[in-house]
């Protein structure tokens, strides 16, 4: 069986087998290709499907990653007070393919 050489630029495409084939024109004619195929929507088992044990999402919140000691007492009232720069880029950068 082939090996995939880690020195040989590789590109990934995830979807649909029509989603994936059309971008058949990208891949080179001689290139090597590799097919996994997922199944669609495995079914459940019981203890799955309620993972939160019937509680929502805010609700089992606390019990997934606990809660916030010490935090300002006045967020909610003075946003702007704690929210400056928040999601703000310093460094405009882009990502090349």
């Amino acid at each position: 069986m082939a090996q995939l050489d880690p020195q040989l630029p590789t590109k990934i495409y995830r979807g649909t087998v029509d989603e994936v084939f059309s971008h058949r024109n990208e891949i080179p004619p001689d290139a090597t290709l590799e097919l996994k195929i997922f199944e669609h929507n495995p079914p459940l088992r019981n203890e799955e499907a309620d993972p939160f044990g019937g509680k929502s999402v805010i609700e089992a919140f606390p019990d997934l990653f606990g809660t916030v000691q010490g935090g300002p007492t006045d967020l909610s009232e003075h946003p702007e007070k704690y929210m400056k720069g928040f999601g703000e880029t310093k460094d405009r950068r882009t990502l090349e393919s």
